[in-house]
């Protein structure tokens, strides 16, 4: 099971490669290599196929894409090539096809089948690798408002969302009701109790306020918070069930006209999702830390960590509302436990009071659990020089709804970049390093089919992987935003200065410069295509926490990952109305958003896959991490200064002494990374990137110092992780990124060290600023062995 055939024709033995891999870049060993089983099928095969629905209006590379497209060196610009490629018609095609029906977890394999068939056709090795997770899925729910001493029912909520004439995907058949993944079975009965945004600080502000919600049902509004922490908060503090609700304020009506008018959430609308406690572990729950393969051993749910106990359901505002009109005068005025407590339906009359309700509130949430198969496709294109080294990108293609802008649009992109890949095959073209196509399953449960294989290849991706692209929200607004390793900054400013930005004569860094900066950001020019000067800073790219597929690569196995969309219009995000029309309606009427970001995505690819000498900067990310160190020193001095154990005039002394291993290290790795840095260039400059030398001796120098480079620097993040992971969710074991314990998909810097200061335990502080300082030294000195 799992990616047992791949294994045979890709991927080497992983227990080889675990003895063979050494830490040292100066000391590098052949890792277990083995060729592809078959090559590539012969385009006359592959005519011979069937042909899919994708490949039907595909044209073949046309003469324009072809000039002015080949290198100094006479060898084809792939790069150029496929900017020319890309085509907004074929996008507009993948993204209706996505978009035809609901596509759940466990319940989609024609998707995957279709994906497979349109990667094989396009001329890719092509596999489906299957899992078997533990999933669950809606029966029956039920919130009512009742009396409990007349058992009279005075309101009974819809839990469906309204269908729309004109709009197909609001009336599928396979629409979902509201449901939460991973959410508990249960029917439970108890008072109603407001609790804003389900925070850990809400709920201590309830307490503060003499409100308890023990024996309650929680209403929360979504916003601010992972859900699935939202309902771990409020299991902490006893409640019996959770109801999350769209306020209005958040996505609906306050913000603008609601669909089909506007882009808004309507009123009927609610927001899908898991309830999983990722910040614990992602993945299947009963399989942590490997592969979820059909006959792997399995804990008992009941040990499992990574869930909740207790129900909970999404709702609609309409859903909502009469159930806060239930609370109007009883326990405490909303607006008097805290800031910001009080959302946007006080237009329509409704007061915000946290209750406890004198009715009661009845939740049913009847759902099945069970083993089901996902089908992950992996589709490659074997590198010509370096066939063991691989670049990695993924999309996810199930979702809760028809999910146009989550992920049918990252889909649609994937789809026509194997579509892009192809063309350049047929033109004789090959990468030197690997590119593998993932398109991932059952991601809306929580980055499950891409956690699980991870684990399942994870030695082979810690030897060989060079990094991992993920889109998968990739347009749902006109705002492009990034989060990535640092090490990886460098070549999305690269990328985004060769692609248009849609409706603009600049280009995507261009505008996205201005956004985040400000106009005087960059030099104005009238048309794409000049040099652009640039002024200090750059855009911001942030860390990655979590709440897509790049988790488990980045956080479990130390490869260097990014997650780019373009963002800003989230407003229908896992409802029945993030589909078809509403993408083209209000978001990307000509699909040039998600042509700019597919050339983004398939170019860095390449880049990453054909450059002899990667662009991969670790000086960039020891400065990265120096700021790390900062936000920890901040938050320390917070933490302390609330102590009165120290003088304010002391304060700064105190946090240097207490971070003074991390921070020497830090400026050790700086040095170390400029270093390597400085050989980059000599390399160029010495000898040049292809090592072309008329000397065998020179040429052997040459290829032996290149290669040692990008050894070490695409394997610098693996010596960030811990083995031993951060205390009480070991399985996260990077000690940079990993997402916060209460932040949900964010990100938390050290989390070790900033868990440590968040529960005043200053003896596990030290023991890890001193672990941390170890592993940073550790990195500081795998750059200089070569």
């Amino acid at each position: 099971m799992g990616l047992s055939v791949e294994k045979e024709q890709l991927l080497p033995d992983s227990t080889e490669i675990a003895a063979k891999t050494q830490r040292s870049c100066a000391k590098k060993v052949a890792v277990g290599l083995l060729l592809v089983a078959g090559l590539l099928a012969t385009f006359g095969t592959l005519s011979e196929l069937p042909v899919p629905e994708c490949m039907l209006n595909h044209s073949p590379v046309s003469s324009t894409a072809m000039s002015n497209t080949t290198t100094a060196g006479g060898s084809l610009d792939a790069g150029s090539i496929f900017l020319g490629l890309t085509s907004t018609e074929r996008l507009r095609e993948n993204l209706a096809k996505y978009t035809s029906k609901t596509r759940v977890g466990g319940k989609n394999k024609e998707f995957a089948e279709y994906t497979r068939d349109c990667f094989l056709q396009l001329g890719l090795d092509t596999q489906i690798s299957e899992y078997y997770p533990w999933l669950n899925y809606p029966v029956d729910q039920r919130v009512a408002l009742f009396n409990a001493t007349t058992s009279e029912v005075l309101f009974e909520a819809g839990l469906k969302e309204d269908v729309i004439p004109g709009d197909p995907a609001s009336s599928d058949p396979n629409n979902l009701p509201a449901f939460h993944g991973y959410s508990a079975d249960g029917n439970v009965t108890g008072q109603l109790v407001y609790a804003n945004y389900g925070s850990v600080d809400d709920f201590k502000a309830l307490k503060a306020a003499g409100i308890s919600v023990k024996d309650k049902i929680v209403l929360v509004r979504y916003g601010n918070l992972f859900r699935g922490l939202k309902v771990h908060g409020a299991e902490l503090e006893g409640a019996r069930g959770v109801l999350i609700y769209s306020d209005p304020a958040e996505d609906g009506y306050v913000q603008g006209p609601v669909y089909p008018e506007g882009p808004w959430r309507p009123e009927s609308s609610f927001q899908r999702g898991s309830v999983q406690r990722m910040t614990v572990y992602p993945g299947d729950p009963l399989t942590p830390g490997y592969a979820a393969t059909e006959d792997a051993p399995r804990l008992d749910p009941s040990k499992a960590t990574n869930i909740n106990h207790i129900p909970s359901l999404p709702l609609s505002h309409r859903d909502a509302e009469p159930l806060l009109r239930a609370l109007k005068g009883q326990g405490k005025q909303a607006s008097e436990v805290g800031d910001n407590w009080v959302g946007g339906l006080t237009s329509k009359g409704v007061e915000y009071w946290t209750g406890p309700s004198e009715l009661n509130v009845n939740l049913l949430n009847k759902v099945e659990y069970k083993t089901m198969p996902i089908q992950n496709v992996i589709g490659k294109i074997r590198g010509s020089e370096e066939p063991n080294r691989a670049i990695i990108i993924g999309n996810h293609f199930d979702s809760w709804s028809a999910g146009a802008a989550d992920p049918a649009s990252g889909s649609a992109a994937l789809l026509e970049i194997a579509y892009g890949l192809g063309q350049l095959l047929k033109l004789g073209w090959r990468p030197r390093r690997t590119i593998i196509l993932a398109s991932w399953d059952a991601e809306e449960y929580f980055t499950v089919g891409s956690t699980e294989w991870v684990e399942d290849n994870l030695d082979w991706l810690r030897a060989e992987a060079v990094a991992y692209l993920n889109v998968d929200m990739a347009v749902a607004g006109h705002d492009f935003t990034a989060s990535a390793s640092p090490i990886l900054k460098d070549i999305l400013y690269d990328v985004t200065k060769k692609v248009h930005h849609p409706n603009s004569t600049e280009s995507v860094y261009s505008m996205w410069a201005k956004k985040l900066l400000g106009k005087g950001s960059v030099e104005e020019v009238p048309s794409f295509g000049k040099k652009l000067r640039v002024k200090k800073p750059r855009p911001p790219v942030h860390p990655l926490g979590s709440g897509s597929d790049y988790t488990a690569f980045m956080a479990h196995a130390g490869i260097s990952s990014i997650d780019m969309r373009f963002s800003g219009q989230e407003s229908t995000y896992h409802s029945n109305y993030d589909n078809f029309n509403w993408m083209v309606q209000n978001v990307d009427p000509d699909m040039k958003y998600h042509e700019a970001i597919t050339q983004i995505w398939g170019l860095m690819a390449i880049q990453l896959a054909t450059d002899p000498v990667l662009d991969l900067n670790p000086v960039a990310y020891a400065k990265e991490i120096k700021q790390y160190v900062v936000q920890i020193e901040k938050m320390l001095a917070s933490k302390l200064h609330k102590s009165n154990k120290y003088k304010h005039k002391d304060m700064d002394a105190v946090v240097a002494k207490k971070l003074r291993h991390v921070r020497k290290a830090q400026q050790l790795l700086l040095t170390n990374a400029r270093a390597i840095e400085q050989d980059k260039k000599r390399l160029l400059r010495v000898y040049g990137e292809n090592c072309e030398m008329g000397s065998k001796r020179r040429q052997a120098i040459c290829v032996h110092l290149r290669k040692q480079i990008n050894d070490c620097t695409m394997r610098l993040e693996r010596q960030f992780l811990n083995p031993e992971g951060i205390p009480g969710r070991e399985w996260y074991k990077h000690i940079l990124a990993s997402p916060g314990r209460w932040m949900g998909y964010e990100s938390q810097v050290f989390p070790a060290l900033a868990e440590a200061i968040e529960d005043n335990d200053w003896k596990r502080f030290q023991q890890h600023e001193k672990k941390m300082a170890e592993i940073l030294d550790g990195a500081a000195w795998f750059l200089r062995e070569i």
